[in-house]
């Protein structure tokens, strides 16, 4: 019959106060929260800089102190927000399927009395039953803790660097957190020692979950402080394969041993001595030892190094016997994946080791590899997982743990965005995840767009969607603006930059430059027709329009032609080229494209698409009617200047010409100052390198997505272009693409990382590009009668069944 250990006994704590552990062989610890970097958020290089910074605060430290690292991961599940609107509703949901692995870290110090001897299996705390070895472990305890804070405060100010960060533990929580350690139980808090102790020869048994612990028996043969993550191929901790990695419920421990430099290496350099006067009875093998700790021993006298000792242990546990076998294995896997280490599965210690583990433990620890300090550092992890944000996009990090990404985040310079994608990397599934979101959360969006990529998703959210036709435009009068209170029109700046945008844009094209003289003609004859217009009592046309503008304009050169400033104008503006190039928008076939006596007003409307397919083949009414629209779409960014804005432009880059600069310059200008957001989607950086204003875009851009590309040169380029480091293109490179999910990389600001997106069932159907896959739902939401939501719900049973 197994015997139940009592945890009075063998609990290795004596006293919790003044916010540190007094441990019952006579040491004291205090613990810090630790707050690492996230991962593949930082490079080799400043992974070399932390592991050195490290190094040296180990040297603050007095002999026998012991820093142990404590990485707790742990399933939770994914909380559903309880009114979330329909769709979101549904992408929680089938996010709380899966279990979400968390971490927190810990770093305790320790310390002890130069008496304190060192421990074994057979001396242990837990062996002895809670007796220390020392007679009395509690003589000088404090100022044992006095000694103890101040080497503290100097090793945290010599680690803590970047975006590291310690926060101390207070009494209650360093309880809280021996319960949770002494239950493996992470994921809630318990509030006692629910579980008992029963030791077995293959595991420990902590009430029903039986644990294995596997330390590290034998170093790399090569160790660095950065490796290839074996799940993405970006530089990771040299330990990542046992960290996030692993994917599992589990401990990773990690106990760092200052010892006595000069001490050891002369115990070192005493076994040199006897084996060479021994060395008649040595084997080749061990004379090749015997030269390589030579040369270890010059190594570290040569480059002044400390000495460590360290101890890696891996706790894993399962209830289920098959399951804990399958997590050894995994284990054992991950350690021999670092660099080939080797591993020892424990057996009768591991209950022994379990309590040596404990938190503030370490010092009874006796699984020791004694290295060089820079060697040790090597097994530091400071990494952790992605941080969500309060508000945002509800995405995944790249191990499918929900979380979200604020990408309208007002800490930035701007909030304006470019995605870049390919034919197939999914740059209209990715950008409708987020509008669908944005809708339900209540933000404004106007997408400018091609061929009715987004149209599932409009009928699905109600927006409203105008599939331009020419011979049934939107509503335009691009002249129209608001009349003040005493009847007149006031004309502001950025209507004086439309304005001459559109007419330099009907006049010159999209190929031809407008100089900087014949803009400034246009600047100065819009504010006269409207001062004109003002001032007339009798007026041809019922509000400001193209062709009353056409009218005055043939009216005025008439009546002042002898006027010197007109003769000027005269000289560097082709004004009968000018009347020949608006006459088909004025009197021609285009006339009721701009001819509106009143704009249609589409502020009220949430959600607008306008679809240019049916005009895509027309160079000058595509870029006409893209920049009115635009221009409508900027009044109701201006209307509603307290609400989140999103204006879209879907390959809209044929817009983006020297002619249009000026306007695009102060839209990207307008947005920000409007609590708004512009993004623009293309395939490539080809168009932006070859926009006059492209530079402008890429500045006034402070989130950059890009999605898969296969092609390695055409993503080199994109770097380039973009201003991405070599660790962000080995981020970018490293992006995955399955049936179910795909990963995008996300700049904001500085930092860039890969997220995975994951479609719901629910909410797939909307969001697919694939014609078949397009043209099934359509079909289905016609025979339901316009209920997208049972057609997508019929839509996923014949996918399922294979008939899509």
């Amino acid at each position: 019959m197994k015997k139940t250990v009592n945890y009075d006994a063998v609990f290795p704590v004596f006293n919790i106060e003044n916010n540190a552990a007094v441990l019952k062989d006579g040491r004291v610890a205090i613990g810090f929260r630790f707050e690492g970097v996230e991962v593949e958020s930082i490079t080799s290089g400043e992974f070399d800089a932390l592991a050195a910074a490290f190094q040296r605060a180990t040297r603050t430290l007095p002999v026998g102190t012991v820093i142990q690292r404590i990485d707790a991961y742990y399933h939770d599940r994914h909380k559903v927000p309880r009114e979330a609107p329909t769709f979101t509703q549904k992408q929680h949901l089938h996010m709380q399927d899966r279990p979400v692995l968390r971490h927190r870290a810990y770093l305790f110090l320790s310390f002890g009395n130069e008496k304190q001897p060192r421990t074994n299996a057979a001396n242990s705390v837990w062996a002895r039953r809670g007796r220390s070895m020392l007679k009395n472990p509690f003589d000088g305890i404090d100022a044992l803790a006095e000694r103890a804070e101040r080497a503290a405060q100097e090793f945290t100010q010599s680690i803590v660097r970047g975006r590291l960060e310690l926060a101390r533990l207070n009494d209650e929580e360093l309880q809280n957190l021996y319960y949770q350690y002494f239950n493996l139980e992470f994921a809630r808090q318990p509030d006692a020692f629910h579980r008992s102790v029963q030791p077995d020869p293959t595991h420990v048994a902590i009430g029903e979950k039986k644990v294995n612990i596997l330390s590290m028996a034998g170093q790399p043969s090569t160790i660095h402080n950065t490796q290839p993550s074996g799940r993405t191929g970006v530089e990771s901790p040299f330990v990542t394969n046992l960290t996030l990695d692993l994917h599992v419920p589990h401990l990773l421990i990690t106990n760092f041993l200052v010892e006595d430099t000069e001490k050891v290496i002369a115990t070192l350099e005493f076994e040199q001595k006897v084996n060479r006067n021994l060395d008649f009875l040595m084997t080749h093998e061990n004379k090749i030892k015997m030269l390589e700790l030579d040369e270890y021993i010059s190594d570290i006298r040569t480059d002044n190094k400390n000495l460590l000792s360290v101890g890696l242990f891996l706790v894993v546990w399962s209830t289920d016997n098959k399951m804990r076998e399958t997590l050894v294995q995994r284990g054992i896997a991950s350690f021999r994946a670092m660099g080939g280490a080797d591993v020892f599965v424990e057996t009768m210690d591991t209950t022994n080791l379990f309590f040596a583990l404990a938190p503030g433990n370490g010092y009874q620890n006796y699984r020791w590899l004694i290295m060089s300090g820079d060697n040790a550092a090597c097994y530091l992890n400071c990494a952790t997982n992605y941080r969500t944000a309060n508000r945002g996009e509800l995405m995944s990090d790249r191990y499918g743990n929900p979380l979200l990404v604020n990408l309208f985040n007002t800490d930035l310079n701007n909030q304006n965005c470019i995605v870049v994608g390919p034919t197939g990397s999914g740059k209209s599934y990715t950008v409708g995840y987020f509008m669908l979101q944005r809708y339900e959360a209540g933000r404004r969006q106007i997408i400018i767009d091609v061929g009715g990529t987004y149209l599932s998703l409009m009928t699905a959210l109600g927006g409203r969607y105008y599939e331009y036709d020419p011979e049934r435009p939107i509503k335009f009068n691009p002249f129209g603006i608001p009349v003040n209170q005493a009847g007149r029109y006031d004309l502001d700046g950025d209507k004086i930059v439309f304005l001459t945008t559109l007419l330099s844009l009907i006049w010159k094209g999209y190929n031809r430059v407008v100089s900087q003289a014949e803009t400034s003609v246009l600047v100065r004859l819009i504010p006269l027709y409207y001062q004109f217009y003002n001032a007339e009592e009798t007026r041809l046309t019922p509000v400001p329009s193209l062709v009353g503008f056409y009218d005055w304009l043939y009216n005025y050169l008439k009546d002042h032609q002898e006027q010197e400033e007109l003769i000027r104008w005269q000289k560097a503006f082709d004004f009968s080229e000018f009347f020949t190039c608006l006459d088909p928008f004025v009197h021609g076939h285009y006339r009721d494209v701009l001819d509106a006596t009143e704009s249609e007003d589409i502020s009220a409307n949430q959600l607008v698409c306008f679809d240019m397919a049916r005009i895509k083949d027309n160079p000058l009414l595509k870029s006409v009617v893209t920049l009115l629209v635009t221009e409508l779409a900027m009044d109701v960014l201006r209307r509603y200047p307290d609400d989140i804005k999103y204006l879209y432009m879907d390959e809209a880059w044929s817009m983006l010409t020297d002619g249009m600069g000026k306007f695009i310059e102060t839209m990207y200008r307008t947005v920000r100052k409007s609590n708004g957001s512009m993004c623009i989607i293309t395939q490539g950086v080809k168009e932006i390198e070859d926009s006059a204003i492209g530079a402008i875009v890429v500045a006034n851009a402070d989130t950059k997505i890009i999605l898969n590309h296969q092609d390695t040169k055409q993503l080199e380029r994109v770097a380039i272009v973009l201003g991405f480091t070599r660790h962000e293109l080995d981020k970018m490179q490293s992006i995955r693409v399955t049936a179910s999910w795909r990963e995008v990389f996300i700049r904001q600001g500085e930092y860039g990382k890969v997220y995975r997106l994951e479609a719901a069932p629910g909410i797939y159907p909307l969001l697919t590009s694939k014609p078949a896959e397009r043209e099934h739902l359509r079909k289905l939401t016609k025979s339901y009668q316009g209920n997208i939501v049972y057609a997508v719900r019929q839509w996923n049973e014949d996918r399922a069944a294979g008939a899509i």
